[in-house]
């Protein structure tokens, strides 16, 4: 499905080609319809195809999961996390310490986007994730997401900015200012931009950054008002003042991601309830 060709199959299944064909031919005789045909060079899956795999992608999931599940050694096999730079250095850091104190099981933790994120679960170079969650429309059909805590939007700026001297804090005064925002298609961005466009505005965005800790360096050095999800007593932003626009942006939650159909191991376990704890 994902590898676009018979012989990148193979090498990724540590099959031969005509392995991987002939497992091919005995799917479409069983299902009796054509999974897959040719466009040029490359190999595409057909609509039969894309529903069957969205069918039991989850059920290969969790077979495949099984293995690390009954292994003996489970408790010492590498747990591989994926996190923003904001909320691992604001908010993880401790429950991932106190984990560690627990387990033996060594930890590999990644910087990633919500969207990296995703991407990473999705081609299994990560097992667990961390990000904002995402709106309904925006929620991948093969990942779990896991209701971790609850952290607000911010408007943070130099003490010394107009917009933080001013007792006004609608969107309207916010549009009269450069702007640092994550990416758009970011689930922080598209909260800001539905907002705006409630209210018929135009933002001036002057940077666009793909974390909230790039975001606070960029407002740092005086490039805008940065808007981002996080806390407001958080330690990157103390030298910074902010303002909570969850009265215009709402709140969200941040999640806990795993490939659905995935049976976590009993460190894994332990470790998602301890990143639950994270604000407290």
């Amino acid at each position: 499905m994902q590898e676009g060709g018979y012989a990148a199959a193979a090498r990724v299944s540590h099959l031969s080609v005509p392995s991987v064909w002939q497992h091919i031919q005995a799917l479409e005789k069983a299902y009796g319809v054509e999974l897959f045909a040719r466009a040029g060079r490359h190999v595409e899956p057909t609509a039969a195809a894309e529903t069957l795999y969205e069918h039991i992608s989850s059920i290969l999931v969790q077979i495949e999961s099984t293995f690390d599940v009954v292994a003996r050694s489970s408790i010492d096999q590498t747990i591989r996390m994926v996190a923003g730079a904001r909320m691992m250095l604001e908010d993880l850091a401790v429950p991932l310490a106190a984990f560690h104190k627990r387990h033996p099981n060594h930890l590999v933790i990644r910087q990633g986007s919500d969207r990296r994120a995703e991407e990473l679960l999705m081609d299994d170079q990560a097992d667990l994730a961390m990000a904002l969650e995402p709106g309904p429309d925006r929620k991948s059909p093969h990942l779990h997401y896991e209701p971790a805590y609850t952290v607000e939007f911010l408007a943070v700026a130099k003490r010394s900015h107009p917009y933080m001297k001013s007792r006004s804090a609608q969107l309207a005064d916010l549009a009269e200012h450069p702007l640092v925002v994550t990416l758009a298609g970011t689930h922080g961005r598209d909260a800001l931009d539905q907002a705006f466009h409630r209210e018929g505005l135009q933002a001036k965005i002057s940077v666009e950054t793909d974390n909230s800790a790039f975001t606070i360096a960029c407002v740092s050095a005086g490039m805008g008002i940065g808007i981002l999800a996080g806390r407001s007593n958080g330690e990157l932003s103390k030298k910074l003042a902010s303002r909570s626009l969850s009265d215009k942006l709402g709140q969200r939650r941040i999640v806990l991601m795993w490939r659905k159909g995935r049976l976590l191991t009993n460190p894994m376990v332990d470790l998602v309830e301890q990143l639950k704890l994270a604000p407290e």
